[in-house]
Order: structure tokens, then C-alpha cells, then sequence
């Protein structure tokens, strides 16, 4: 094996990644000097069920103790770091066609969220094996919803709701209105609300379904926003839009969100010539419940085909528990006895002392190269110029030596790994 790739004249650094010949005869030689593979193999794994080769950054990084963190967002999503524990989210199921003696297992991951779902609506489908997340056992009751209403909350984690014990109604006592748990597990990093969104709303993790944040390649290699004009589709469909396709197009699918990267929890786009679907952004959780009040107001849940109302929830847990209460009572109100409830979050890590935003890493970066090598940032990587790299004769493995150098205002390497993505495709070899 070695041989052969010296005669395809693989460089030195992606034998080293690879852990063949020589490189990793010592098991704690590999542990500790090879690039993504001396990470903690939790991490590793969450890292690569996040990834996608053709649309990931070119260049991807593991801060050390919540030190870097992306410049939107509030609060501002953090980047994949070690020394931190697996974000737990809240996942909870109520009203019709829940079974509410059944139970949510710990560390139930979201892309169960969309199979479950499926199986309480009694749609079958089609092409199960592209997707990992199967349904929660027990949790259908076998009658049918008229209407389910998914809400994610994009800011709010289960230690947000634990901190705020009793000023937080609807979300501290989740477990009182049907089965509930608040360990579950987002399943992958980095925990960028497009990349998640889309896992709860497909069934599938980011390495199935490709959405891998908010920004990504398009299959012509450009850096482009997710669900935007020039976008990659979903590589798998969601359930919104396998509903619609199943039922020829008679359900009413609806999204209230504070961004159009929230797409991926209904999708739109992967089945050709559906009808549009109902998208109403809006990024304060208050106005988002009188968006919801409106789509229902139009006729969702009116007849027996079940409809979907997808809501991506913006906001701290006070403002959205608040808000909450009130999609739910709206829901209940307008569809009596007819109405699914899922609750659920992204997660998201909150930012630590003097950590740095991925905007001072790109300009730092670039005046050390003397050329804008960087052409964008997505949580846990960069985006390489190529064009620019080629033009001023830089190597990308210069541009990965430069980030692995950035400290953080507070002092201290920002980084504790810092890794080309081919790290990640050849992650079988550690």
C-alpha cells in the first residue's frame, strides 16, 4: 500500500495522515502527533458524521476551551473544541398519536426526530437505508395527527433550561405533557443550526444529507450559503418533502424562521415541480408566534391529510419558553385533538473569556500570508482561495501551519488541532 501511493505521488504529511507504512507503527505515536487522528475518538466520530467531502471547508480546526467562535449568531455559535462535554438538547413528543407512556432514551440523537415523526403520521417513506436515524420505539400511538408542529429552538440548550428553573414554564416541566428527555444528542459537529436543521428535518446526519452549515461548496466548487439560489440540495430528501411528494402534494407544509438556512427542516427542493410551501422569516421568537398564528389561521390541520408546520425558534430559553406556550395553546386551539407537538434544539456552546470570532482569525491570517488566502469561514474549518493559492505559489499546508499559529486575544494557541479535510476522508486509517 505504501508502495502505491508513492507512485501516485501522495505527499508525505497525507501518508502520515493516513497511519500507513512507518507512519503509525506506535499506537501512541499516532495519539498524539497525527493530525485529527490524536483527537478523542467521540470527537473524532462527531467530526466526521459532520462532514462531507465535497462541501466541507478545505481546512478544518478544533479550538481549545471554547475559543473561537463564528461573528453571527447570538449567542454566537462556537466552534468544535476539546475539554467539553457532548451538548445536550431537549427532544420531547405530545398530543395526538403519542403514546404518553412510552419514554425518550438519553442520548437519543435528532435525526430519530423525522422517523418518528413519519411513524406517528403512518407515512411510509421511501428509501430508508440513505438515512441513520430510525423511529423512537413506542412513542406512536397509532391514531393519526391532522397537523404536526416541529419546533426547534436554535439558542437554547438543556443546560439553558436547567439554569433558568423557574422561569421557564413550558420547557422545565416538558416531561409532565408527554415523553420527554433533556439528554439528547445533536449526533455531530460542528453544531452549526443549518447543518442541524436539516439532520432534524431529513432523518439523516450532515455526512448523509450534506447541508454541512450555513455556508458550503456547490458542486462547481463555489463557497455559497445553504438553501440559498446556487445552492447544493439536501442529497437526500426531507420528510416535509416526502410528505408532500407521498400525498401528491395535497398537505399544507409551512416554516416560520429567522433565516433561510433554517430550510433544511422542511427542504423544498429535492422533489421537482412541488408546489411552494408556506416561508415566513422572522428572527424575534415573539413575532414568530404571530407568524404561527397567521399559517394557522390559513387552513392548517382543516382536513384529515396531515399538514407540517415547521418552526426554527430564535432566541434565549426565557423568550422562548414565552413564545412556546403560545405556538402551543395556538395549535392546540386551532386543531382540537388533532395537534402533534415536537419540541427540540440545535445546540449551541456559549462563549468563553477572550475568545476570538472567526472574522479576526481570516484577517490575521491573511496579512501574515500577504494574499486573502481565506475566502470564507464555516464553524470548524475555512474555505481556501484556491485561484489565490495558485497564483502566489502558496502551499495549503502553509495556510494550515499559519492558522495553527493564531492565539486568541487572551493569550494562548487558539487551536488544538488544525487539519486538512483530506484528514477526515482518510479518518479509516487511524
Amino acid at each position: 500500500l505504501l508502495a502505491g501511493l508513492a507512485v501516485l505521488g501522495v505527499p508525505a504529511f497525507i501518508l502520515h495522515v493516513a497511519c500507513v507504512g512507518s507512519s503509525c507503527e506506535r499506537v501512541d505515536a499516532a495519539t498524539t502527533d497525527v493530525p485529527f487522528c490524536s483527537l478523542e475518538s467521540d470527537l473524532r466520530d462527531r467530526i466526521m458524521t459532520g462532514f462531507h467531502d465535497r462541501r466541507s471547508p478545505d481546512v478544518l480546526a478544533i479550538a481549545r476551551d471554547r475559543r473561537v467562535f463564528g461573528a453571527t449568531g447570538q449567542p454566537s455559535p462556537g466552534w468544535p473544541s476539546i475539554g467539553t462535554e457532548p451538548m445536550r438538547v431537549p427532544i420531547a413528543f405530545m398530543g395526538t398519536g403519542v403514546n404518553d407512556a412510552s419514554r425518550i432514551p438519553s442520548e437519543t440523537r435528532l435525526d430519530a426526530i423525522a422517523p418518528t415523526i413519519a411513524e406517528i403520521m403512518g407515512l411510509d417513506r421511501p428509501h430508508p437505508e440513505v438515512r441513520s436515524g430510525r423511529a423512537i420505539e413506542g412513542i406512536a400511538s397509532g391514531e393519526r395527527p391532522r397537523l404536526v408542529v416541529l419546533i426547534a429552538m436554535t439558542g437554547v440548550t438543556s443546560d439553558d433550561i436547567d439554569a433558568n428553573e423557574g422561569h421557564v414554564p413550558f420547557l422545565g416541566n416538558l416531561s409532565e405533557r408527554g415523553p420527554a428527555t433533556l439528554d439528547g444528542d445533536p449526533g455531530s459537529l460542528p453544531l452549526d443550526p443549518a447543518a442541524v436543521l436539516t439532520t432534524i428535518g431529513t432523518g439523516g446526519l450532515p455526512r448523509q444529507h450534506g447541508i454541512t452549515g450555513r455556508f458550503l461548496r456547490n458542486d462547481a466548487g463555489a463557497m455559497v450559503e445553504a438553501w440559498g439560489p446556487k445552492a447544493p440540495v439536501s442529497v437526500i430528501a426531507t420528510l416535509a418533502d416526502d410528505l408532500d411528494e407521498t400525498l401528491s402534494e395535497r398537505p399544507e407544509i409551512g416554516l416560520v424562521g429567522s433565516h433561510r438556512t433554517d430550510l433544511g427542516l422542511i427542504g423544498g427542493n429535492w422533489y421537482v415541480g412541488v408546489d411552494a410551501d408556506d416561508v415566513e422569516i422572522d428572527d424575534v421568537a415573539g413575532r414568530q408566534a404571530r407568524a404561527v398564528d397567521h399559517l394557522l389561521s390559513e387552513g392548517y390541520g382543516d382536513d384529515d391529510v396531515p399538514d407540517l408546520l415547521a418552526v426554527a425558534l430564535s432566541g434565549d430559553a426565557v423568550a422562548a419558553d414565552a413564545a412556546l406556550t403560545r405556538i402551543v395553546r395556538a395549535a392546540e386551539r386551532a386543531v382540537p385533538r388533532g395537534a402533534t407537538i415536537v419540541v427540540t434544539g440545535t445546540g449551541i456552546e456559549g462563549e468563553g473569556p477572550g475568545a476570538a470570532h472567526d472574522t479576526e482569525i481570516v484577517a490575521d491570517v491573511n496579512e501574515r500570508m500577504g494574499a486573502d488566502v481565506i475566502e470564507g469561514t464555516a464553524l470548524g474549518g475555512i474555505f481556501v482561495d484556491q485561484r489565490v493559492l495558485a497564483r502566489e505559489g502558496i502551499a495549503e499546508e502553509d495556510v494550515v501551519r499559519m492558522v495553527r499559529r493564531y492565539e486568541v486575544p487572551a493569550g494562548g494557541a487558539a487551536f488544538a488541532d488544525v487539519f486538512p479535510a483530506i484528514s477526515v476522508s482518510l479518518a479509516r486509517y487511524c
